[in-house]
């Protein structure tokens, strides 16, 4: 049971990168934000159930001022049903013209554990119809405030747009 937890919170972080990596506007300036700020990998999750989580995540910060991460959430849901969300537990700096290592700290609330088990069995059998995504994050560079959102992503959309392939 503590092994499903952990796989339904790998799937829930993984979207939730998704939405970090996605944050331009599709179009000519999304190119150029991609290398200018991307998530180079994810080298850690840590935690267990009932407690905070946190991941560890490389990312390239090439602009010239730090950019904060200063909220962010995410709903997965299957078939419009809500599974769970992934809340950001804490502000997130992201240094400014570098390649750094950050800790990112996480609350996972799980809204339906039958759902969230049949989803997790759904998925590891290659299957990832009627699961969508509602994500918001918020981040302050400078002077500058944005809020990044969009709802019913499915995940197939966000493993075209961010160029990672599903295994089916």
């Amino acid at each position: 049971m503590k092994r499903a937890f952990r796989d339904i919170l790998k799937l829930l972080i993984i979207i939730f990168v998704f939405g970090l990596v996605g944050c331009s506007k599709p179009g000519a300036n999304q190119t150029r934000h991609k290398h200018k700020f991307q998530v180079v990998s994810v080298d850690k999750v840590s935690g267990s159930i009932g407690d905070k989580w946190a991941i560890t995540i490389t990312v390239a910060n090439n602009t010239a001022s730090n950019m904060r991460i200063t909220s962010a959430s995410a709903y997965v849901k299957h078939n419009g049903r809500k599974v769970g969300r992934l809340v950001l537990d804490g502000e997130v700096v992201l240094p400014r013209r570098r390649c750094s290592q950050v800790e990112v700290p996480l609350r996972l609330i799980v809204s339906n554990p039958i759902v969230a088990f049949s989803l997790l069995n759904k998925l590891r059998k290659g299957d990832f119809s009627g699961v969508t995504v509602d994500y918001n994050i918020a981040i302050t560079a400078f002077a500058s405030h944005r809020l990044f959102e969009q709802e019913g992503v499915s995940l197939e959309q966000l493993a075209q747009q961010f160029n990672l392939g599903l295994k089916k």
